[in-house]
Formats: structure tokens, sequence, C-alpha cells
């Protein structure tokens, strides 16, 4: 699934951590991925500066 993102001009924009619970009790992680419209109109990618 994530490779189709990435293909498709997705970027990985959050990592929320024990974001979903699980029907035994665990709970796991979940990623979120965007496209900007103006990445997705200009057929560009835009990735996201991690350091702040």
């Amino acid at each position: 699934m994530r490779r189709t993102f990435r293909r498709c001009g997705y970027v990985k924009e959050a990592h929320y951590r024990d974001a979903w619970p699980g029907a035994d009790g665990t709970v796991h992680d979940a990623v979120g991925y965007a496209v900007l419209r103006r990445d997705w109109l200009s057929g560009t990618v835009t990735t996201p500066k991690w350091d702040d």
C-alpha cells in the first residue's frame, strides 16, 4: 500500500503511535499520507522538512 501511495505522488505526513486499538487489546501505529493540491496540479512532489 505504501509503495502505491509513493508511486502516485503521496508523501508520508504523519506517524501516529499507539493510534488504533486492536480487538485483543493491543495498540497499533498508523501512518498518514497526503498529496498537496498544488503538487497534484503541477505533477511535482514536495517532501516535508523533518528536521525541526
